[in-house]
């Protein structure tokens, strides 16, 4: 067995709370590079785009580490926006495999991205995973720690209330800076977590400010003032390009390599249009109510709406949140996701609604048929739902928008 087959074996051992085995492993590989660690709900990917653009502009060697991927493997751990080879990541998950302890595939991935790093980039901006606390990306000392808002997820294993979930992701806080859009109980119990670890906290809407000019330009205000544009849409990009600025200003970085930083930054799959198609991964309720919310800065006739999500998710809740439109149920071409006949149920219950197509191909060609040149086609409910979107609009021609 190969180092890549091999990572894809370990997906069916599931998770496994706990960072004793990635302390064991990373005592000999010991990141040599400085590290943003982004936490937090919704909006991280976001967050390590632009941070990680903004210290490429700089001057810098960044290497990124996110998840998921929509489409390959290797798009989870990029330096300078080129992901990994094929060989580079069998190398080292190969080496993996001679010491395997049990190790959980994300635990896997977060190990071969912080080795593949080493004596490469001057900076990481790692992606949290699920939760904070016992996630393994939670063995690395960062120099500035983001949690980007707090909403309810994965209570089975972080909590649940908002302050339960808080608590756990602050558990990403080991001195350093930290910056938050977090509000509320949320925020309390970050602030406390922050002052427990000496930690200096920077929050939106109180030491950084930001208000949209237009769908796609901001006005910050830091230590500086900045106007800025994105390619991004929505505007829950306001709080995450706030973070991002602030994080910058903590590290020193200059002005211009801010602007141009945001500028350039891209993110696929997130309120990304391909002709008359729209996809966003939003995969819980809060992302669902943000992408509904960023569908105001669009214009179109009627709604179709294609929905998949993971069968671990409070679909019930992310149904109801589904802003009003023409509700076609799919299922994800994996084990973890709720099929047709669980979510006709769940969106039934809610009060709604659908037509069920048993796979993403088959949602496509029917929402098409249904839908006129004017109407507009949103994928959302999984970034698994949308990688798989991806490549069936691709396979069939569909141009994807180019940035600005």
């Amino acid at each position: 067995m190969n180092g890549i087959k091999w990572l894809e074996s370990l997906k069916g051992r599931g998770i496994k709370i706990g960072l004793e085995r990635m302390d064991t492993l990373m005592e000999k590989f010991s990141p040599d590079y400085r590290i943003v660690h982004v936490g937090g709900t919704n909006g991280k990917g976001s967050v390590c785009q632009f941070v990680g653009s903004i210290l490429q502009e700089e001057g810098f060697d960044v290497g990124i580490y996110s998840s998921p991927h929509l489409e390959r493997l290797n798009e989870r751990i990029t330096i300078n926006g080129t992901e990994i080879s094929d060989d580079s990541l069998n190398e080292i998950a190969e080496m993996l495999m001679e010491e395997d302890m049990g190790m959980t595939f994300f635990e896997a991935m977060t190990a071969i991205a912080l080795i593949y790093f080493r004596g490469k980039i001057d900076f990481a901006v790692i992606e949290v995973g699920m939760g904070g606390r016992y996630d393994a990306t939670n063995i690395v000392n960062a120099d500035v720690t983001v949690i980007t808002n707090i909403s309810m997820e994965h209570e089975k294993y972080l909590g649940r209330s908002i302050e339960e979930i808080a608590g756990e992701k602050s558990g990403i806080i080991k001195g350093g800076s930290v910056v938050t859009a977090c509000t509320g109980d949320a925020l309390r119990v970050i602030e406390e977590k922050a002052r427990e670890q000496k930690s200096e906290i920077y929050v939106v809407g109180r030491d950084i400010k930001w208000k949209r000019l237009s769908p796609k330009k901001f006005l910050v205000e830091g230590n500086d003032i900045y106007e800025l544009q994105t390619n991004l849409s929505g505007i829950f990009q306001g709080n995450n390009i706030a973070v991002s600025v602030k994080v910058a200003e903590i590290l020193g970085i200059k002005k211009r390599s801010i602007v141009e930083g945001i500028r350039k930054a891209s993110l696929p799959g997130r309120m990304e249009r391909a002709g008359m198609f729209l996809l966003d991964g939003a995969h819980n309720p809060a992302g669902i109510e943000a992408m509904g919310e960023g569908l105001k800065d669009f214009t179109y006739r009627k709604l179709f709406i294609i929905f998949g999500a993971m069968k671990d998710k409070d679909i019930e809740s992310m149904v109801k949140a589904l802003p009003e439109g023409e509700l076609i149920a799919t299922a994800v071409g994996m084990e973890r996701a709720a099929d047709t006949e669980m979510l006709s149920s769940i969106i039934k219950k809610a009060g709604k609604t659908c037509i069920c197509e048993s796979n993403v191909e088959n949602a496509i060609k029917k929402a098409m048929k249904m839908a006129g040149s004017e109407d507009l086609i949103c994928i959302t409910g999984s970034l698994y739902l949308v990688g798989e979107a991806r490549r069936i609009l691709k396979k069939m021609g569909i141009k994807f928008s180019s940035p600005l």
